[in-house]
């Protein structure tokens, strides 16, 4: 449903020394992917703890059981030694689970919950049931395992220690309407968002700024999923649209001629092929909190902190 485009509240800092819970909610992983990303984390300083289902397999796409995804979820959302939780992949489940998440427990100890792909389904959840930032961000079997830009590590450091301002640049080729906006950022992969509209879970805030990505659909599926949010007129609600890399979305003249048909015409910014999406290399974006897009300048800022600042409770 549509909602006014207000800030959540900030989750507590991750800081080095900081634990983080490895989960797999949706699909399965290889372990050995997920252990040497795991790796990557532990020489960034951070503790780790893989949970035991990411190589599980269950139904073929399914990383175990509706029951042992969720309990994991559960326990490392009830266990205040958890500073952060983290996720091996995405793929599909989580939103069969969304129903028995203790939501509670992340509002009672609010930590930072990173991942993207199928995990827009929880951050939408958390969104509503708990008014806490969720972040869409690297996951383990690509991006911490094939490697963060030196961009990427050090916007996610600063991004959990709860510095701000933080700017990151474009290139200005990648604008295709120009303007200036600023409202709270909210979205993330567009079959996910398309998937949850209209149930309880369904995020879209009016007078925000929107971004997405997506992957492995064709132009045709992309075009309808657009359409639908057009025909329901969410467009017209927005300040601002931040598209991702779209990876395997069809051949890109083709692309580009959709992308410009749908928002060319707005009457607000929109920029396409920033650094998030099914590529890697995400850069960490906090949902639910300001930020300021603006053409001329070729820049995307983060005014205010995304993590509580001060010592932790």
């Amino acid at each position: 449903m549509r909602r006014p485009a207000r800030p959540l509240d900030p989750p507590l800092p991750l800081v080095p020394g900081g634990t983080i819970a490895v989960l797999a909610i949706s699909s399965p992983s290889k372990r050995d992917r997920i252990e040497a990303g795991a790796r990557a984390l532990e020489r960034k300083g951070y503790r780790v703890r893989i949970a035991p289902n990411v190589d599980s397999v269950e139904r073929r796409y399914l990383a175990g059981s509706d029951a042992a995804r969720l309990a994991a979820l559960n326990e490392a959302l009830r266990d205040r030694s958890v500073d952060a939780i983290a996720f091996a992949r995405g793929g599909y489940g989580a939103m069969r689970i969304l129903e028995g998440v203790d939501y509670q427990a992340l509002r009672d100890h609010p930590r930072p919950v990173i991942g993207y792909s199928d995990l827009t389904a929880l951050h939408q959840a958390i969104a509503v049931e708990t008014g806490i930032v969720p972040f869409h961000g690297p996951m383990l079997n690509l991006d911490f395992h094939d490697g963060l830009s030196p961009g990427s590590e050090v916007w996610f450091s600063a991004m959990l220690a709860g510095q701000a301002p933080l700017t990151h640049a474009f290139d200005p080729r990648q604008v295709l309407a120009h303007g200036r906006a600023e409202g709270i950022l909210f979205g993330g992969c567009l079959s996910l968002t398309s998937a949850l509209l209209d149930t309880r879970w369904d995020y879209w805030l009016d007078g925000g700024i929107w971004f997405w990505e997506d992957v492995d659909e064709p132009v045709y599926r992309i075009d309808r999923m657009l359409t639908t949010l057009r025909l329901s007129g969410r467009f017209r609600s927005i300040q601002g649209v931040m598209i991702g890399r779209l990876k395997d979305c069809g051949e890109e003249s083709e692309l580009g001629i959709l992308l410009s048909e749908f928002f060319s015409d707005l009457g607000i910014p929109v920029v396409r092929d920033l650094p998030f999406g099914h590529h890697g290399d995400n850069l960490l974006l906090p949902i639910g909190r300001p930020v300021r897009l603006d053409t001329a300048a070729a820049t995307i800022e983060f005014p205010e902190p995304a993590v509580r600042t001060g010592a932790r409770s």
